[in-house]
Order: structure tokens, then C-alpha cells, then sequence
């Protein structure tokens, strides 16, 4: 009993440490960091779930300092006005599923990019993303809306 434990115990060990450089090489740069960062966010926002308040989750994504920029903002017509991410106030489901990311500039620890979130008709966000190397990844550190 104790090898088919063992062999049990390795390949749990093994599936762990898998999954995790999996999640670490989805932030090995810029364009994949923010394709994993969008997909994960709209599909959040698409099951009625607030991904705002996964804190942890949006850690793994973000920059600290850019979370608690957020958390300093203003709402309401003085302040934010919509989502921080998408820059909008509502969504689109394809979104998930269109992130297109282009013009990527990667100058020392920091890196930003042009995003497209393309949805039916008028639903498309142009976003600029500002990241910050940390680690072995990448953290977006900035969102502007472009028009």
C-alpha cells in the first residue's frame, strides 16, 4: 500500500507544481499577462460575480499600487464612472473571447499596450494598459480608455 501512496503523492505533488508554472507562464509577458488578466475579469464579470472584491485573485493580475489607487477613487459623476478595467459601465460576454492585444512596447520593468475588447456592434472597448515587471511576470498597472 505504501508505493501506490507514494506514487499517488507524486503525481498530486507533480499536478500542483504543473498547474503552477501554467499560472506563472500566463504572466511571462506583456500580451499574455493582459489576455489572461481580460479573460479571467469579463468571465468573472459574466457569472454575476464581482471581480473586484476577489482581492486575491486580482493580486495575482494587478499592481498593488494600482489597487489602491482604485480604492481611493471617487464614484459617481465626480469620479469613476463605470469599471476601472473596461472602462465602461456594462459588457459584453464576447469580450472574453476577443481580446486582442497589439502595439506591445517593453522598455526595462515596464511594458504597455494597445487592447481591443470586441463585442456585437458598437460593444468594443479600446483600452491603453500600462504594466509593471514583478517577479517572474507581469502586473497591469494602469488602464485608459481610448476612443
Amino acid at each position: 500500500m505504501k508505493p501506490f501512496i507514494s506514487v499517488f503523492a507524486f503525481i498530486v505533488v507533480l499536478g500542483f507544481s504543473s498547474g503552477a508554472r501554467a499560472a506563472e507562464s500566463s504572466l511571462a509577458n506583456p500580451s499574455d499577462a493582459i489576455r489572461s488578466f481580460y479573460r479571467w475579469y469579463v468571465t468573472e464579470l459574466i457569472a454575476n460575480r464581482q471581480p473586484m472584491e476577489n482581492r486575491r485573485e486580482l493580486r495575482r493580475f494587478a499592481t498593488e499600487r494600482l489597487l489602491k489607487e482604485i480604492a481611493r477613487m471617487k464614484k459617481g459623476p465626480d469620479g469613476l464612472d463605470g469599471d476601472y478595467f473596461v472602462d465602461a459601465q456594462d459588457f459584453d460576454n464576447l469580450w472574453a473571447k476577443n481580446i486582442t492585444v497589439s502595439d506591445v512596447k517593453v522598455s526595462g520593468k515596464g511594458a504597455t499596450a494597445e487592447v481591443l475588447l470586441a463585442g456585437k456592434g458598437e460593444m468594443r472597448r479600446r483600452l491603453k494598459v500600462s504594466l509593471v515587471g514583478e517577479g517572474a511576470g507581469w502586473k497591469i498597472d494602469k488602464v485608459q480608455g481610448r476612443e
